[in-house]
């Protein structure tokens, strides 16, 4: 590759980036997703034939960011890049940590509303593949339910109750057999987990939380910042899961502040395993569809999205926009549906496939194989997510060998 006297790379790559990272729903700090970030960059480096280090100590304002600079470098390109890690894994810790049952209850009655507000029935149109997963919690505590019953009327029978006694400790026993097993095995199929999502999903869909507003408007302002001072030669947002949402809600709270803050910029959007469609196709969620709509409306912004079969907590075979009525927005957008299989070996795989949640989070994760749907090389390698997207046959010229496409699942 032939670097221009500009200091970008033939092919519309570059030599320094801004990195704006969304993680979503985990519950571990910024130096921890930090250290994953430079841990999976080296293992990416490894296949992509370059070397990554950090620079310098990690930066952090202690309330909703860290960042840290790196420096990778191939045979012939450089790229330093600037990592801001979004910090919002106290919020997560505050619903999925809550006492049990009470948490537990406080959640469920939150993710019930989908069943009964019309936003089940969009699911449903949207994603199949998503419509599964919404069900999924219910489903399974219909079976801890009637497994809970069959126990419980044996209990009572066993104890030779009968009339309003044995009705009266039936259903206490029914009670407690059912919550015992939504713990476990519960907490084993990810049921808690599962629940306390939903339960943060609906206080963020109805802004109910204010310690969401007050991140999400810190958010805005550490953005705001961070582009304005900005010379990068491109400027990455990421948003994995739920952090899709989180990561509009930023910038479109930075462009309210500076509508020109992008201008003469090149910014690619990677939505990663995205859930933005989970908030947005509820009534109440006019906020963040005003969000997106004012994100897409800026000509230098290009969208860039991955969905797996593999996938089942992502939109799967969902458009991005036309769920919500935003049809006009394509010429900057481009949704590949990758398999996870491709890139990775099949120990690895199979291993990924046994958790809901270990795949949903492979976006974010390395590959041991050359792929073009790769997180680290959008955000290390000296090639842009715009170019990257819609020439994914550039990867060839950073390893020297045949790379496999983004696979369509």
């Amino acid at each position: 590759m032939e670097i221009s006297e500009s200091g970008r790379l033939d092919g519309g790559a570059i030599r320094s980036r801004l990195v704006l990272n969304f993680p979503g729903f985990e519950n571990i700090g910024t130096e921890a997703c930090l250290d994953r970030l430079y841990h999976c960059a080296e293992k990416t480096g490894d296949v992509f034939n370059f070397v990554v280090k950090p620079l310098g100590a990690t930066q952090s304002d202690g309330a909703s960011n860290a960042i840290r600079e790196f420096e990778a470098c191939g045979t012939d390109w450089n790229v330093r890049s600037r990592v801001v890690q979004f910090d919002w894994y106290d919020i997560v810790e505050s619903y999925e940590n809550r006492p049990f049952p009470i948490g537990f209850i406080q959640n469920l009655t939150k993710y019930l509303v989908i069943f009964g507000d019309g936003t089940l029935r969009r699911y449903l149109k949207a994603s199949r593949l998503y419509f599964v997963f919404s069900i999924y919690p219910i489903v399974l505590m219909f079976l801890f339910a009637l497994l809970a019953g069959v126990v419980a009327n044996a209990l009572v029978g066993a104890m030779g109750l009968s009339g309003t006694n044995g009705l009266i400790a039936g259903l206490l026993c029914w009670i407690v057999l059912w919550l015992l097993l939504c713990r476990w095995p519960g907490d084993y199929l990810f049921l808690n987990t599962t629940i306390s999502n939903w339960g943060f999903a609906w206080d963020l869909t109805n802004r109910k939380n204010a310690r969401i507003a007050e991140r999400m408007a810190r958010f805005g302002d550490v953005v705001a910042k961070e582009i304005k001072v900005s010379g990068h030669d491109e400027i990455v947002v990421c948003g994995h899961s739920l952090g899709c949402v989180w990561a509009i809600s930023a910038l479109s709270l930075a462009l309210e502040k500076d509508p020109d803050l992008l201008d003469c910029k090149q910014v690619g959007f990677l939505s990663l395993g995205s859930s933005h469609l989970k908030i947005a196709l509820c009534e109440e969620a006019g906020w963040l569809r005003s969000h997106l709509r004012s994100v897409l409306d800026e000509p230098s912004v290009y969208w860039h999205e991955f969905q797996s079969k593999d996938d089942v907590i992502a939109f799967y075979k969902a458009h991005p926009f036309n769920p919500i009525d935003i049809v006009e927005f394509s010429a900057r957008c481009k949704v590949d549906r990758v398999r996870f299989k491709h890139g990775m070996s099949l120990k690895r795989y199979r291993a990924m496939k046994r958790s809901l949640y270990f795949t949903h989070n492979q976006y974010v994760r390395y590959y041991e194989k050359p792929v073009s749907f790769d997180f680290y090389i959008r955000l290390f390698g000296p090639i842009s997510v715009s170019e990257l997207a819609e020439n994914p046959d550039l990867i060839h010229q950073l390893t020297g060998a045949a790379a496999n496409a983004a696979a369509v699942g």
